[in-house]
């Protein structure tokens, strides 16, 4: 460590170097609390690698199940390493395996990781990252002007550490997520078994016997039997509707939430017979997973509208304040017990709550027999 010959201290450049230190383990460190996809915490690994070893590009290989080492995304900076490499014979394989850096400033001294023969990495710094011990994949560094030191050992050693924590978090959120989109299918293949495929199963009988009582002159029973048929068909339609309003919108991912409410709205909520009333205060973009998670608590407040709460009229207020935003759904119908409804399980409030969990929200619910009911949903933002 240097020392100011005046002060007997570390000296100017010394207390530069922590404080960059600190400042940058500390950007990496809050990518843990912000809930930020894999993608993010990547780039902000990638870039401070880089940034605190002065190094001209950097990449990050994660180990995969078959045993290779795959680049996490392609970096143009980087001059340049493959995107998939084996573990064995390769430095960044050696130093997953070892769990050790490997420093080799020499570029004829065996830097295999280059892509093709006419580029070349002239220095290469690879540090393992690892989660309690076990390698997940390595964070590397190359081509850096003079060669790297071991203080860029010691720096990216330090970055690693944290990086692998951030990384991991990321990838056990993404795959949550994923996890989540399966038993969202699975509900959704079983709602379309119990509803839609019944009810045209339905159509289909009543057709049939339609064709057999006009065959045998029974025009009063034929027509009643297209009145019920005609009811069948509408009620499997607006199911559909339903169903359909269940997936990913692309207008949530390409407008937002408020105009993905409002497109619901006018397709499901107007056609069924409802008074629609749509107020929007301060919009702004979210970040879409809010968004969604937004989107589906209302979606289920409205499908309770529709299909319990025998109501005249719906609102749908949604509000952004700078550090808040809101979604608030009032209807005119004859209203629930709240508590009663929790402890059974019904009205899909177990689910709403759960949602609101997920993104740090609250969730209101405020009803009573004959008085209507009003959900308001808050998130932090």
């Amino acid at each position: 460590m240097a020392y100011d010959s005046v002060n007997n201290g570390p000296s100017h450049e010394e207390t530069r170097q922590r404080l960059a230190e600190s400042r940058s383990l500390q950007r990496v460190a809050t990518a843990l609390l912000q809930k930020l996809t894999l993608e993010q915490v990547l780039e902000i690994v990638r870039s401070e690698a880089r940034q605190l070893t002065g190094a001209e590009g950097g990449s990050i290989f994660l180990l995969e199940e078959d045993g290779w080492l795959r680049e996490a995304r392609d970096d143009a900076k980087l001059d340049p390493l493959s995107q998939r490499l084996p573990v064995i014979g390769t430095l960044t394989g050696q130093a997953v395996l070892s769990r050790k850096p490997i420093l080799v400033n020499d570029h004829d001294s065996g830097v295999v990781e280059a892509r093709t023969p006419s580029s070349k990495t002239e220095s290469l710094l690879a540090v393992p990252l690892q989660i309690e011990g076990v390698p997940i994949g390595a964070l590397n560094v190359a081509n850096k002007q003079g060669g790297f030191a071991e203080d860029d050992v010691r720096i990216l050693g330090l970055l690693a550490d944290v990086a692998a924590i951030a990384i991991e978090n990321a990838r056990l959120g993404e795959k949550a997520k994923r996890l989540a989109i399966v038993e969202e299918r699975q509900w959704l293949a079983r709602e379309l078994h119990d509803s839609v495929t019944q009810a045209m199963y339905s159509v289909t009988l009543y057709a049939e016997a339609t064709h057999m009582a006009l065959d045998a002159g029974k025009q009063d029973v034929a027509v009643e039997n297209l009145r019920e048929l005609q009811t069948m068909a509408r009620e499997a339609l607006f199911n559909i509707r339903l169903l359909i309003f269940e997936l990913h919108p692309p207008i949530l991912e390409d407008q937002g939430l408020a105009a993905a409410l409002q497109i619901r709205l006018s397709a499901v909520e107007a056609r069924a017979g409802l008074q629609t009333d749509m107020r929007v205060e301060g919009a702004r973009r979210l970040p879409l997973s809010v968004e969604e998670e937004l989107y589906r608590i209302a979606l289920e407040a409205l499908n309770n509208v529709v299909k319990h709460a025998g109501a005249q009229r719906v609102e749908v207020h949604v509000f952004f304040d700078r550090d808040l935003v809101g979604v608030e759904i009032s209807d005119d119908g004859q209203g629930y017990d709240p508590v009663a409804a929790r402890q059974s399980g019904g009205m899909g409030l177990r689910g709403m709550e759960e949602r609101v969990l997920r993104i740090n929200g609250k969730i209101e619910i405020v009803s009573a027999p004959g008085k209507g009911t009003t959900v308001k949903v808050e998130v932090p933002v």
